[in-house]
């Protein structure tokens, strides 16, 4: 009992030395954890400080890369654009070349050409057969000078079928045939000069073959036409339409008449046209008629203006608008220079179908 008891105080003595000898090192042991915790937290720190510079460099990296893109796409449009200048200012020259080349062989051949004897065959070589319109046309070969032949003709006919006694008064009524118009177009032109002679053998009656028109043309200021001579001076749309253009042969007798004071075909005229798809203008200083001056009638010969402004502000495919404006006067009439006590030397003439009224 007393061994027992012996051993267990010895065991117990050493245990509590055993822990007395542990306390130390375990004291030990925390603090070398705490310090190793702490090395441990200033490397983290160091690492996220490391990181957070590494993050401002790679933003700076990236601002730099995106200039650099930006230069860098400044540049090859830049190098495109020079590379275009380039190209051209190539073509251009190239093309200068050609030309300065084209220049000395035309010179070339045209010294050539000056030296060299006319051929036996220029006669014939420096004239041009054609039929522009179906108008036959003879011109010399730089086409510079040219004469051209052209007709209109308008023959009309008619007849009656009359029963006997239908009428006591004009019992027969005459049949017959009547040439209305019959015109021959001479149109000889040089440059920009064109001359026009147009007799006419027909007539309301035929049978007097007279003068249609004889004048010279300017066309060198384009739209412009400039005319002097026997011509005939447009003064409203009735009057300047062609007359194979209208329904009937004949115009309606108020044109007729109105366009006799100083306008209508045959009038001695002085002026210029300017015309276009969409507008026309013209005015002339007018003269008396052709044949108005003869042996048995002398007189003071008629003066005039006559003038027209047409223009359509609107057209398409269905539609034409057109208006205008013209007007005419004679500011000194013919003054007969015989003439009966208490009867006007003054006249004018308005008439339908007579030499004072246009037969266009």
């Amino acid at each position: 009992m007393g061994d027992k008891s012996g051993n267990q105080l010895r065991t117990r003595g050493a245990l509590v030395a055993l822990c007395v000898a542990m306390i130390p090192a375990a004291a030990d042991a925390q603090n070398a954890s705490i310090d190793r915790i702490e090395a441990i937290e200033r490397q983290i720190r160091g690492l996220q400080g490391e990181l957070q510079q590494l993050k401002s460099e790679l933003g700076e990296a990236k601002q730099q890369l995106r200039q650099s893109r930006s230069e860098a796409q400044r540049s090859k449009e830049e190098l495109r654009q020079a590379r275009k200048a380039a190209a051209q200012a190539q073509e251009d020259s190239q093309r200068a070349a050609t030309a300065k080349s084209q220049a000395r062989q035309a010179a070339a051949q045209a010294k050539a050409a000056a030296a060299a004897p006319p051929p036996a065959s220029a006669a014939s070589e420096g004239v041009k057969l054609s039929m522009p319109g179906g108008r036959p046309t003879i011109a010399s070969a730089d086409g510079r000078a040219s004469l051209a032949i052209g007709g209109f003709v308008q023959f009309d006919m008619g007849g009656y079928f009359q029963r006997p006694n239908q009428n006591t008064q004009f019992p027969r009524l005459n049949d017959g045939v009547n040439l209305r118009r019959g015109r021959l177009y001479f149109v000889g032109k040089f440059d920009d000069f064109r001359v026009n002679i147009t007799p006419d053998f027909g007539g309301s009656p035929d049978g007097a073959p007279t003068l249609f028109e004889a004048n010279v043309n300017y066309t060198g200021i384009k739209p412009v036409t400039a005319t002097v001579g026997y011509f005939h001076p447009f003064v409203s749309l009735d009057d300047a339409t062609f007359p194979g253009n209208t329904l009937f042969l004949e115009r309606p007798s108020i044109i007729n008449i109105e366009r006799s004071v100083a306008a209508g075909i045959q009038r001695a005229s002085l002026g210029a046209n300017a015309a276009t798809e969409d507008y026309f203008a013209s005015a002339y200083l007018t003269g008396p008629l052709f044949g108005a001056q003869r042996p048995t009638l002398l007189n003071g010969e008629q003066v005039g203006v006559v003038g027209r402004l047409a223009t359509r502000p609107y057209h398409d495919e269905d539609w034409s608008f057109h208006m205008e404006f013209s007007g005419q006067m004679a500011f000194h009439p013919n003054v007969n220079a015989n003439g009966r006590p208490g009867v006007s030397r003054t006249t004018l003439t308005l008439a339908d179908f007579s030499r004072a009224a246009d037969r266009f």
